[in-house]
């Protein structure tokens, strides 16, 4: 329930000018996770499992994150968790996981871009008090409240689509809606409200086989909308997915980032500098 309402305030779009802002996004971190709490994010390049980032950000960087992406364009961001399972591993602590979540990104040039992976989240119960400071009196009743404490969303694919209402260009139907060609369904004809029996099939003038396949491809096509010199905004995001800006702000941050390399012995890649190096022949396979 926490990790949904914070998606819930990553996806508001009522507070544009308050996410440009980093006090706005050092309050919401503030409120949602621990002072002690991470965000591990992989990433990896062109949607082929050969080349990856790997980012480990700690609370005191993830203010300016959310800042630099909605300084790129972003309006809002949606954590879409289907067949999420939440289960206890110990005191006061849960953990949320789902393995096919979504993390959208949605841009103001018409942009859509939507990142797939496993994610997970770690949430701690703490008493309903300040971190630093005493109880919080507009909660009296409340004992504990819910704290994020690490969450990781492994990207391995994603997606981009764009508004058809930002595609620029002339046009080259009138129609503004596009015309299916599928047959009407045939119906028996009448005369002055009576029933004519339908001619028998082999009366009818059969066409040739090809002729025949031809008109039945046409006949369920899928209707198209032309373009003359058609142009779209461009696009938002790196070969990773995520805006560039975003990208340099992560490279930054501590506690560090690491590069993900696929080899044909290894093909889950090692793990190089930064966050962790898991083999010293990496080095060799960069360059």
């Amino acid at each position: 329930m926490r990790v949904l309402q914070f998606g819930g305030m990553l996806a508001a779009e009522d507070q544009g000018s308050q996410k440009l802002q980093l006090s706005y996004w050092m309050n919401l971190v503030d409120e949602f996770f621990l002072s002690s709490a991470t965000l591990k994010l992989t990433l990896w390049k062109d949607n082929q499992l050969v080349e990856a980032k790997v980012f480990e950000v700690g609370t005191l960087s993830l203010p300016r994150f959310f800042l630099v992406t909605s300084q790129s364009g972003v309006k809002s961001m949606t954590l879409s968790l289907n067949g999420a399972r939440e289960r206890v591993v110990g005191p006061n602590h849960g953990i949320v996981q789902c393995i096919s979540a979504m993390w959208t990104f949605r841009y103001h040039n018409g942009f859509t871009v939507t990142l797939r992976g496993p994610f997970t989240a770690h949430v701690i119960a703490i008493p309903n008090a300040t971190q630093n400071g005493p109880p919080v009196p507009s909660a009296p009743h409340s004992t504990f409240m819910l704290k994020i404490d690490h969450i990781q969303f492994d990207s391995n694919f994603h997606e981009k689509h764009v508004s058809v209402d930002q595609i620029g260009g002339s046009r080259l139907d009138a129609n503004k809606t596009p015309q299916v060609r599928n047959a009407p369904t045939p119906s028996s004809p009448t005369v002055n409200g009576a029933g004519v029996p339908p001619q028998p099939l082999s009366q009818l003038p059969q066409p040739l086989p090809s002729q025949a396949g031809q008109r039945n491809e046409e006949r369920w096509e899928e209707p198209w909308i032309a373009y003359e010199r058609a142009f779209i905004p461009a696009d938002p995001v790196n070969a990773f997915g995520i805006p560039q800006a975003t990208m340099r702000c992560l490279e930054v941050c501590p506690p560090n980032t690491g590069f993900l390399v696929a080899s044909p012995k290894n093909p889950h890649g090692f793990l190089v500098g930064g966050v962790h190096r898991t083999d010293e022949r990496s080095h060799a396979v960069l360059a």
